[in-house]
């Protein structure tokens, strides 16, 4: 006589972890979207502007105040005096953007995006 075998598949108990793992995941991707996509537009706006000053005499706060316009429209919050400096000694001058974001998941779970990157002018 033979035995009948036992039925193959996910236990509610897998289910319920699957939906969990599913859930933190795609929360943690919708709320670290946010400060990727700011920092990927004010990329294009300082590649932008320093592309439209490129032709004319460089003044730092004519640059600062194109940028810190653009900030405002769409709606990015950063501090320009502190997170945006310029090295205008060296033989190529840049302007550097170094920031750091917090953004809260959970409870007291937080992440810390930072973000680094230097322009040529």
């Amino acid at each position: 006589m033979r035995t009948p075998k036992r039925e193959q598949g996910m236990t509610i108990l897998s289910m319920a972890i699957l939906l969990l793992m599913v859930i933190f995941f795609g929360t943690l991707i919708i709320k670290l979207s946010g400060p990727y996509y700011d920092q990927f537009t004010i990329d294009q706006m300082i590649s932008r502007t320093s592309q439209d000053m490129s032709g004319s005499e460089f003044l730092e706060s004519e640059f600062r105040d194109r940028i810190s316009k653009n900030l405002d429209i769409n709606n990015i919050e950063i501090d320009l005096s502190r997170d945006l400096t310029f090295d205008l000694r060296a033989s190529e001058p840049k302007v550097i953007l170094d920031y750091e974001k917090r953004v809260h998941i959970a409870a007291n779970i937080d992440v810390v995006l930072t973000f680094y990157e230097e322009y040529g002018l």
